[in-house]
């Protein structure tokens, strides 16, 4: 009985230095993906606040070049609090004259943490275009 224990023993010397170096690099994936799942995340929210900042230029601006003012303050944005999050940023401002709405779409590619991977974030934002109109009484539109 004793000879068995020891012959099974030897057998399986070693098993455990194998099943570590077979484990490892799967391991080490499986955390590289969680790394990048959450930068990729982290990319969406700063994609999202540029793009909502952008907006927000290009509603309040009635009359000039609306559409540069939007996309310099969402590549401005971007760089600000994220410059090497978001790589090859693109600020495209967008109307919608049937419904009086801007929008800004901000995208760009996330940082790489996984070989062989391209994650592009692309986030939108749109409201009504603001109208002010003074307190004085008259017949004062927005057009």
């Amino acid at each position: 009985m004793r000879g068995e224990s020891v012959a099974g023993r030897r057998r399986d010397r070693g098993a455990n230095t194998l099943e570590l170096a077979l484990l490892t690099p799967i391991l080490l994936l499986v955390i590289l993906f969680v790394i990048q799942f959450a930068l990729v995340f982290h990319a969406r929210h700063v994609a999202l606040a540029a793009a909502q900042a952008a907006a927000r230029v290009a509603r309040e601006q009635r009359t000039g070049d609306w559409r540069s003012a939007a996309q310099s303050e969402g590549v401005q944005y971007v760089n600000k609090i994220g410059p090497q999050l978001l790589t090859k940023v693109e600020a495209v401002p967008e109307e919608d004259v049937n419904r009086r709405e801007r929008g800004v779409t901000v995208g760009g590619y996330a940082v790489p943490v996984v070989p062989f991977f391209t994650f592009h974030v692309s986030e939108h934002s749109s409201g009504p275009i603001e109208c002010y109109r003074p307190d004085i009484q008259g017949d004062h539109t927005c057009e």
